[in-house]
């Protein structure tokens, strides 16, 4: 039990350290790129890479929200066979999310259209990455090595590049390059030496078939995804004085998302784990502490943003008390709907949380386009805000009462999956 309990600990270490090493670099890069490029140029690269990474959604497919529990239902002899199929069909969702991802960062990025969209694909390439498959194998080393190391690299020698040259293209560039390289070390890793059959795994029909597998939760994955671009395409075009520090806020709530994603994924193998009133229980716990957590970071965030806006945007960044706390709220909520999303996931409800995004998301938009349309600016941060607070406790409800189901009757054995039986059966592999 010891053994277990300490392995398990090294996992979440592992999986913390890869979250540390993304969240510092890219922290500590903001004032490089801001010191050189200035903070609108920035502002313009961060939106092409949140542009990018919404595409990411729409790439990889339903593979981050159901391939792990996939991954470690599988026989470990038949992983690779299923990776390979997921990766030649996002490969074909690829080609035309990057044409569409070119024509919206033409549109709404105010600067550096170029280097917003090269930035933008090295985020989209995250679609096609491995990563839901090694946390799926539990593999955090292989997580670190061959995902998180090439990413960080590229992005080191992209600043390396910037601070000796002056060229935010060679920045992103390099961002793209580290993509790229973890991409294909993490898929040479793992279907080389398989003996796999590469020409039936690329059939049509086969590659039809692997996406309709994936079709359950693309909507509520996808329409948050479209959400943060979204706004910023609102202020960009409505109020694009503002855009820099609705992007610096955005990137900054993401560290908080990141931090406490290694618990989470600690929890999605925790709570399965028990049946009936006792995985009431520990969703319960696991909600408990998420929330204490997604709070404190909240609290801390409303503030420090002022000041950190000051240090890492030289000054060039305000928020107002009253913007401050909004962000916080906004913060708050980033932390805690990744707990919705899991627990929705290992309730059965994803039709319920995806419903609440498609009605919350388009009219938080329309509100604020009409706050912003009617010079209201300062109150577009509350926008947001209220509608992901509107919408965070829909899909809690929603949660809540899944739980109905959850019944002291159920054993290990027979407890209620992570995924439908239909989702379980559509993903076995031949």
């Amino acid at each position: 039990m010891m053994a277990v309990r300490k392995n398990r600990g090294t996992t979440v270490g592992v999986f913390g350290v890869s979250m540390v090493l993304n969240g510092v670099i890219s922290l500590i890069t903001i004032p490089i790129v801001t010191g050189i490029a200035g903070a609108d140029h920035w502002a313009s690269m961060a939106t092409g890479q949140a542009i990018g990474a919404s595409f990411a959604v729409i790439v990889i497919f339903g593979w981050g929200l159901t391939g792990p529990v996939t991954v470690a239902s599988t026989p470990v002899a038949g992983r690779p066979a299923m990776y390979l199929d997921s990766l030649l069909a996002r490969f074909v969702l690829l080609v035309p999310v990057l044409l569409v991802q070119l024509a919206v960062t033409v549109a709404i990025v105010p600067h550096q259209k170029v280097v917003a969209y090269v930035a933008g694909v090295a985020f989209t390439l995250a679609g096609a990455s491995a990563n839901w498959f090694f946390v799926g194998e539990g593999r955090a080393g292989r997580f670190l090595a061959l995902d998180t190391v090439p990413r960080v690299a590229g992005t080191l020698l992209g600043a390396a590049l910037l601070a000796s040259t002056g060229d935010l293209l060679l920045f992103a560039m390099a961002q793209l390059t580290g993509s790229v390289v973890a991409l294909v070390a993490s898929a040479l890793v793992i279907v080389r030496g398989h003996g796999l059959d590469y020409r039936e795994a690329a059939r049509r029909t086969r590659i039809v078939a692997t996406l309709r597998d994936q079709r359950h939760g693309i909507v509520a994955t996808g329409v948050m995804a479209a959400f943060t671009p979204a706004v910023l395409a609102i202020v960009a075009v409505a109020a694009p004085a503002a855009l820099p520090a609705f992007v610096l806020a955005d990137r900054l709530a993401k560290f908080g998302g990141m931090a406490v994603s290694p618990l989470l994924q600690m929890f999605q193998g925790w709570v399965p784990a028990a049946a009936g009133a006792e995985r009431v229980r520990r969703t319960r716990l696991a909600g408990t502490a998420t929330a204490v957590i997604a709070i404190a970071s909240g609290v801390g965030y409303t503030l420090l943003l002022p000041t950190a806006a000051d240090v890492l945007a030289h000054g060039q960044i305000e928020y107002p008390p009253a913007t401050a706390i909004a962000f916080g709220v906004i913060a708050t909520l980033y932390v805690g709907s990744s707990f919705v999303s899991t627990v929705a996931l290992m309730a059965g409800r994803v039709r319920l949380v995806a419903l609440a995004a498609v009605v919350g998301v388009p009219l938080t938009l329309l509100v604020l386009l009409g706050t912003e349309a009617s010079g209201l600016t300062d109150l577009a941060a509350w926008v947001v805000a209220a509608g992901n607070v509107a919408m965070v406790g829909s899909q809690l409800l929603a949660v809540r009462g899944s739980f109905s189901r959850l019944t002291p009757g159920l054993t290990p054995n027979n407890a209620e999956p992570l995924v439908s039986s239909s989702e379980a059966r559509e993903a076995r592999v031949p």
